[in-house]
């Protein structure tokens, strides 16, 4: 486990409304977020908003949802397609690999998830430590810790990022602006992450950090740095 301890803030289900965009554009601008998963698939994914501000974009994969589940043979070719439309829109790989709802590590798509990892050379959302430890097994990049809520009636604040753990710590977010037409079941609670943001930065930029001195990084700095101080051990 790596001394230093990171802190990696994402906004997930860029794609998915256009007013769950707006938040998470808001988001950015602020500086709350250091890297944003989108769902290329869905209807609203506008790759200018994004490639404009230079944040490090991932694919948020998704083997469900309106198109029914997908698994085997169905998932590895629904993966290649949302690669492929990820290349077409942001002009590149994706810097890292996670789920919607999870997914992407469900035992029967974790495989095809990380040879497609392992290809391009990226990491990937660990949401367990089983996941975790399976992962890493396989020489592929993850957080040592995942936080944040999957639904709305949990605490909007996960108590670990007053004090992250050592290594590399990502919080999961989901800021937007609430539109009961999306058919989101976590609808006003993107709302909620939106203003817990908001009220984290306010206080980051004019009192202290709540992160308690952990620094923030993207998922591709946080690694590189996990790296150079391994290499760097005695």
């Amino acid at each position: 486990m790596p001394s230093e301890r990171t802190l990696v803030i994402t906004g997930d289900d860029y794609g998915y409304w256009p007013s769950y965009n707006d938040g998470i554009i808001e988001a950015i601008d602020m500086g709350a977020l250091d890297c944003v998963s989108a769902m290329v698939e869905r209807d609203y994914c506008d790759p200018k908003p994004l490639l404009e501000r230079g944040v490090e974009i991932g694919l948020h994969i998704e083997f469900e949802g309106r198109w029914g589940p997908r698994s085997g043979a169905p998932a590895r070719t629904a993966l290649q397609v949302q690669l492929d439309r990820f290349v077409d829109l942001f002009g590149r790989w994706p810097s890292f690999l996670n789920g919607h709802k999870h997914c992407h590590a469900r035992p029967e798509l974790a495989t095809p998830v990380f040879q497609t990892a392992k290809q391009i050379g990226v990491p990937v959302r660990s949401v367990n430590p089983d996941h975790r430890q399976w992962l890493r097994e396989r020489g592929i990049d993850t957080p040592d810790l995942l936080v944040g809520r999957t639904r709305s009636n949990e605490p909007a604040e996960p108590a670990e990022i007053r004090k992250p753990p050592p290594g590399v710590t990502e919080w999961a977010t989901h800021p937007g602006h609430p539109d009961s037409q999306s058919g989101s079941s976590y609808d006003i609670a993107r709302q909620e992450d939106l203003a817990l943001l908001q009220r984290l930065m306010v206080r980051a930029r004019y009192d202290e950090p709540v992160w308690d001195g952990a620094t923030r990084a993207t998922l591709k700095e946080a690694f590189t740095q996990e790296r150079e101080e391994g290499e760097s051990a005695p």
